[in-house]
């Protein structure tokens, strides 16, 4: 098994699949924010007249889930409390890779499907050292599509899309409590490795993908 395969599965089990995609549903995936202030109110709308739902301390990170105004609406990393913080107490300290588009576009961030989704790509980042997926997608059937990098392509083998197309299909059948789902890593097209829920069981399409090493 090629290094990137194994860093690919060894984050998979390292984070523990299971535990990570039992989280719900997240927003919009947004930045990482290093709380600034000495102490923060976590408020339940933004306006410094909403109720305080708790209180984030120096240094504590945040992930973005919105934005109104001068005040971020934010997940608390430590906790998983959400609350809304004004701009000026919090400093950016991890813009997202998870995707170019905007929380407003349709094509969506591992966040926005699952924070679980989010820590693991961060993880798998960390390790290769370059982004593996340019953007992930939930397609109109309740598919995931997942369009990696070009940088990830060149420098993996065949061998190692195809244990990250099964560690995909793995956690998005998980995220979808064992429900049939389909799973495609690659553009749309011919190019993609795609894994299908059928009658008999997963079905796997195992075209080549793009250049590799």
């Amino acid at each position: 098994m090629s290094r990137t395969a194994k860093l690919f599965l060894g984050s998979v089990i390292g984070i523990g699949m299971a535990a990570a995609l039992a989280l719900p549903a997240a927003a919009a995936p947004g930045d990482i924010y290093a709380v600034s202030g000495e102490k923060v109110n976590l408020r339940a709308a933004p306006s410094d007249n909403a109720s305080i739902r708790s209180t984030v301390g120096r240094g504590d990170e945040v992930i973005e889930l919105k934005q109104e105004g001068n005040w971020l609406g934010v997940r608390s990393m430590r906790t998983g409390e959400e609350g809304w913080v004004f701009a000026d107490l919090v400093k950016r300290r991890t813009p997202s890779t998870l995707s170019g588009a905007s929380a407003a576009a349709t094509d969506a961030g591992f966040g926005r499907i699952s924070s679980g989704f989010d820590g693991l790509l961060a993880n798998i980042n960390n390790q290769l050292g370059y982004r593996m997926a340019e953007r992930v997608e939930q397609t109109n059937d309740g598919g995931l599509r997942v369009i990696p990098t070009q940088e990830w392509l060149y420098n993996t083998s065949r061998e190692a899309k195809i244990y990250a197309a099964l560690a995909l299909y793995e956690m998005w059948k998980n995220h979808n409590n064992g429900r049939p789902v389909n799973v495609a890593l690659g553009s749309p097209g011919s190019s993609a490795i795609a894994i299908e829920d059928g009658n008999r069981g997963p079905e796997m399409a195992l075209p080549l993908m793009g250049a590799s090493r």
